[in-house]
């Protein structure tokens, strides 16, 4: 049985107002940042460690969720590079590049939040040196000379694109015999009741291919048959109308150095098909809105369907011919050229 810690305020962590407790999620809500009550007085260092992290928490992009949430989307990206390699499945990943995504992990938390480099271990955290560990299973690996340090524990799954952040100790009382030549050792279910969760189970973007390929395999499949970068995105935004593409889908499925090209390119290629793709800039932003649509954030694009306006529905017009989005099965019209400069005219 691990005994508990009792739980009391520090004096040198008076001015934290937010509680935090091990192990404990206190909130009901999946993915809010956890509060905490400091832990015992034989461990004031964690308890300096964690009060530090979470100071660095603002709103909106700056809270830690959202910043944790980047990180790990785009250390995975740069380990699938799948400009280079068309991959978007963590399964087609070589265990050598697996193993590097920690090291990844850590470099990207530096610099995102700012780290010094610790002289023994990762980081240098409220100074006290504390060593990164990520997994995407939740079995952190703990190296003979890594126990006993206070440990940032990190894990993030492709599957279901969620992830979970907390600081330990990893005392050996937390930690399963080791069962391999390296000696390392793995936290136990109860060892992990005492890690502080900063942020428990919270969303991160989920790979956007995989979800598509959920939606429907077979048209994923048939995009990555052809054999030019152009033809597949023209594919991906013939299939799969109505859905914001973001670059990192682009880039994967166009495999090129300049894939924003190959959608510009794609938007004469689909015009006779009766597609039009919308990007961020004004005028295309301009007809999303007189369509109906969400706003279009840079970096992404969005292939409308298009049919002739019949009365009651949300259109624009390009030259005096009034379009709306087609729905399905519905008849579609070649796609106009939208310049810039567009303005919405009145529609009746």
């Amino acid at each position: 049985m691990i005994a508990r810690p009792q739980f009391f305020w520090l004096s040198c962590c008076a001015s934290i107002t937010a509680e935090f407790s091990f192990g404990r999620d206190v909130t009901s809500t999946p993915g809010v940042l956890v509060g905490a009550s400091i832990p015992s007085v034989s461990d004031s260092a964690l308890a300096e460690v964690v009060a530090e992290i979470k100071s660095l928490d603002g709103k909106g992009r700056n809270s830690l969720k959202s910043r944790f949430a980047r990180v790990f989307r785009d250390s995975i990206d740069e380990i699938l590079d799948g400009r280079r390699t068309r991959r978007y499945r963590f399964s087609k990943v070589s265990p050598p590049e697996k193993s590097y995504l920690g090291t990844k992990v850590e470099i990207l938390v530096r610099d995102e939040f700012g780290f010094s480099e610790g002289v023994d271990l990762d980081y240098l955290i409220a100074g006290h040196e504390v060593d990164a560990k990520f997994s995407s299973t939740g079995a952190w690996m703990i190296a003979p000379k890594n126990i006993g340090e206070i440990c940032l524990v990190m894990r993030a799954s492709e599957e279901t694109a969620k992830f979970s952040v907390g600081v330990v100790r990893a005392t050996p009382d937390l930690l399963r015999p080791a069962k391999n030549r390296d000696s390392k050792r793995v936290i136990h279910a109860e060892g992990q009741k005492e890690i502080v969760w900063l942020v428990k189970e919270a969303q991160y973007a989920e790979n956007q291919l995989m979800e598509l390929d959920r939606r429907d395999s077979k048209a994923v499949a048939s995009v990555f048959a052809l054999g030019s970068g152009q033809a597949r995105i023209n594919e991906l935004f013939r299939l799969f109308p109505l859905t914001v593409m973001n670059g990192t889908t682009v880039q994967t499925v166009a495999s090129q150095l300049d894939s924003s090209k190959r959608v510009r390119e794609a938007r004469d290629d689909l015009r006779d098909k009766g597609v039009v793709i919308l990007g961020a800039d004004e005028h295309y932003q301009l007809v999303a809105a007189a369509l109906g649509l969400r706003p279009i954030a840079k970096g992404t694009w969005i292939g409308v369907p298009l049919a002739a306006k019949t009365p009651g529905r949300l259109a624009f017009e390009v030259d005096g011919i009034h379009y709306c989005v087609a729905g399905p099965g519905e008849a579609r019209v070649k796609a106009p050229v939208i310049l810039k400069g567009w303005r919405p005219s009145s529609v009746s």
